[in-house]
């Protein structure tokens, strides 16, 4: 489904933006980023022929495949903006990058024929005209061929898939500790990671040590560390992460980057006991459910393809049988609750880890637990950042999230203080600019009415015949919509920041009243991430939506005058007192600065 035509926008605005679109079926490493970025260079190339402004959406990560919908945000980001009365046009590299399925590509061409979006292919030797049957005609067969291409690619694969399983070949990316051979079949991996002393890793071999002090600890080593841990029977997932890290054992990620285990890691290596012993089951690991029943005694473990002790294995596997049941079916769990910081909340110290390696994937999301009748947000298990509280009670943590959105919220008698501040500040980059938009709207419209009574008067003469009479005046009256429709940049700015200003005072005045779903709701639409120090107990940091970045810009910027407050401590009582009238009179608090 596509947005539907709304009624104010039957009169378009300027079509400036063309909707740009790079997509990448399956991305494995950084070098398969070459197609995205010829991609990216064939679009740009013609949006600078047309004038057109990009705006670009990218699925170039892992598999987004052409034949589905759901797994493309970047699509369905682009899809939702195709409704706007300021596009230009589609732009893809090619037709396959858009879909791989004849009726979506007939029901995208019909869509932008309604309202009036051109569809270009930016590839050399693609291009298309969607005005002529011929044009329409190739559109649809080259449909038709991408996607039997896509069909056929994947009966292919899952051919090969079944050879390779029939001859006993494990399938895709090889368990942690164990690499494929020349034959296909599993073997030991030889690499790992040297620590440093200061406790960063860099991925290498035993041979090639990077400095004296640096030691080498094998991933295959730290695998079978896992699983003799686990086959005692005496730990579970979250205390042999904890052990491993204190150990000093590093796990690889699908980048082949060293890094710290966690819970997540141990199962992964649990999980595979089966692979590490020569063993290829119909399904993968990933969809093998961790209670099912098997006869280990009948296992068809080889010996000869084993990458770790056939009787380490097999004692992994009775263990993990013995600890997994398979779930009863209780109905719904009516004590379920949503906890309202949830999916926004990290921990300080994995922040200032994830920083300091430049690596986004360190930070770890508070996530809520009830233990011992106690509602709480706990760290992460199994990741050890050097904190030594892992939880903290949920109203302490969201008595202090309130006080950060009362230092935030504005008293309604002081609004237009905040937004005429804003405004100085955005007249003194662009003030010019705003007031050349203003004669540039004023001059366009008169312009257009005189054409209006120019083609009037031109088909009262009869010069014109009446459908050129219709095309041009309507022509002319969307032009009329477009320049009315548009707001300078001082109107857009008053909106944004009556939506902030909105936002904010919304979750100070409805959070007690509100259930723990609308709570998380409201937290959402506002912030991206809240940072919070569990050894402190204090909120470090916090981030807030991209629409709402330049309310908490100028926010801050009162934060100044208390700072000029502060600074006129020395000076006369009348001076002193002069500038705290000067902060109070704004109406608002200190800002919340940690």
């Amino acid at each position: 489904m596509y947005p539907r035509k709304s009624k104010q926008t039957k009169k378009a605005m300027q079509r400036t933006i063309a909707l740009c679109y790079v997509r990448q079926s399956f991305t494995r490493d950084a070098n398969d980023r070459d197609s995205p970025e010829r991609q990216r260079a064939n679009i740009m190339a013609v949006c600078e022929k047309n004038g057109w402004v990009p705006e670009i959406y990218e699925d170039a990560e892992k598999h987004k495949s052409g034949t589905k919908e759901h797994n493309r945000p970047g699509w369905l980001a682009l899809k939702a903006r195709l409704g706007d009365p300021d596009i230009a046009a589609l732009v893809a590299n090619d037709l396959a990058r858009l879909h791989r399925k004849g009726w979506r590509v007939g029901d995208l061409i019909e869509y932008l024929d309604q309202r009036g979006v051109t569809l270009v292919l930016a590839a050399p030797g693609r291009e298309i005209d969607l005005s002529t049957p011929m044009g329409r005609l190739f559109v649809q067969f080259t449909a038709i061929l991408d996607e039997w291409y896509a069909a056929d690619i994947s009966q292919r694969a899952k051919d090969n898939v079944a050879h390779r399983k029939a001859k006993g070949y494990s399938i895709g990316m090889p368990p942690f500790g164990s690499i494929r051979g020349e034959d296909g079949y599993l073997k030991p991996a030889q690499d790992g990671a040297w620590l440093f002393p200061d406790g960063t890793w860099v991925t290498g071999t035993p041979d090639a040590p990077p400095e004296q002090d640096a030691v080498f600890k094998s991933y295959h080593s730290a695998a079978e560390r896992i699983l003799r841990l686990y086959s005692t029977g005496k730990y579970g997932l979250d205390r042999i992460a904890y052990r491993m890290n204190k150990e000093n054992w590093a796990f690889r990620d699908r980048t082949n980057t060293p890094r710290a285990l966690n819970s997540d890691d141990v199962r992964r290596v649990i999980s595979n006991w089966a692979e590490y012993g020569g063993i290829v089951f119909e399904k993968g690991t990933k969809w093998r459910p961790a209670y099912e029943t098997l006869k280990l005694d009948e296992l068809p473990f080889r010996s000869d393809r084993a990458v770790f002790p056939i009787e380490l294995l097999r004692a992994v596997a009775e263990v993990r049988m013995e600890r997994t049941r398979k779930p009863s079916d209780h109905g719904k769990n009516h004590e379920a609750r949503f906890y309202p910081l949830a999916g926004v909340l990290y921990c300080a110290h994995c922040e200032k880890i994830a920083e300091s390696q430049d690596d986004r994937r360190l930070r770890s999301l508070l996530s809520g637990q009830f233990a011992n009748g106690i509602l709480r947000y706990r760290h992460k298990p199994g990741v050890k950042c050097g904190i030594h509280n892992r939880s903290v009670p949920i109203e302490e943590l969201e008595q202090d999230f309130l006080r950060l959105m009362k230092l935030l919220t504005v008293k309604p008698e002081v609004e237009h203080l905040l937004l005429e501040i804003a405004i100085q500040a955005d007249n003194g980059r662009q003030g010019h600019e705003q007031r050349d938009f203003e004669q540039e709207k004023t001059e366009a419209l008169a312009l257009c009415y005189r054409r209006i009574d120019a083609v009037v008067t031109l088909f009262k003469e009869g010069t014109i015949d009446k459908a050129e009479y219709l095309r041009l005046r309507e022509q002319n009256e969307r032009e009329i919509a477009h320049w009315e429709s548009r707001t300078s940049d001082t109107e857009k700015l008053g909106l944004e920041f009556a939506l902030c200003i909105e936002a904010v005072d919304k979750i100070h005045r409805l959070w007690t009243i509100s259930s723990d779903e609308d709570r998380q709701g409201l937290v959402r639409n506002l912030f991206s991430s809240v940072t919070y120090d569990l050894d402190r107990r204090r909120i470090t940091d916090f981030r807030l939506k991209p629409w709402a970045g330049r309310f908490l810009t100028v926010r801050a910027g009162l934060h100044e005058l208390e700072e000029a407050a502060k600074d006129k401590e020395n000076a006369p009582q009348q001076d002193r007192q002069g500038a705290c009238t000067e902060l109070l009179h704004t109406g608002l608090e200190p800002v919340f600065w940690p």
